[in-house]
């Protein structure tokens, strides 16, 4: 009999998805934080970040299956987060629909984010992913609006980097 083993070490895997969620965080931290003082995104950079963020919603899902969000929150951040992204690609016609709703869907997140930072990281972590994306929709017409905007962007930029700085620091576990 000949032998069907793999020669790939076990740790590629999880190394291949650390990886990509590295390679991906600077799109999203580096979108957040210059949301701050840009203006609203053209298509191909919002499909860009908002392609960045679903794919790191999508590996930390697999690198922290033991979240202690609620599996309902969790399918709700990720079709929230997955919805940006499915608008500026196929349905740009609805953009003019969905920027009147995406300051309150961003509040939501940011705030479900900073809540469950304490409780757990992780949950935070995806709820500022699903942030960033609908940061994307964002156009404040007022100054307090903008404000709010650069507080906000500023916000998400900082956690998305900190959750990844520290499971950097870790080793990868948290």
């Amino acid at each position: 009999m000949h032998d069907h083993g793999s020669t790939v070490p076990v740790v590629f895997g999880p190394v291949l998805l650390y990886l990509i969620g590295y390679l991906s965080v600077p799109a999203v931290a580096g979108f957040a934080l210059m949301r701050i003082v840009t203006p609203p995104p053209r298509r191909v950079d919002a499909l860009l970040v908002t392609g960045a963020s679903t794919t790191t919603f999508l590996v930390a899902m697999l690198l922290y299956p033991s979240l202690a969000l609620p599996p309902q929150a969790i399918v709700l951040l990720l079709a929230a987060g997955i919805v940006p992204f499915v608008v500026w690609w196929r349905a740009p016609h609805l953009i003019a629909r969905v920027v009147p709703v995406a300051p309150c869907l961003v509040a939501a997140a940011t705030t479900t984010a900073l809540l469950w930072a304490t409780v757990d990281q992780s949950g935070g972590y995806l709820a500022a992913l699903t942030a960033v994306s609908w940061l994307t929709f964002c156009v404040p017409r007022s100054r307090a609006g903008r404000v709010v905007l650069r507080l906000t962007a500023g916000t998400l930029a900082l956690s998305v980097v900190a959750f990844t700085g520290t499971v950097a620091a870790s080793g990868g576990w948290l």
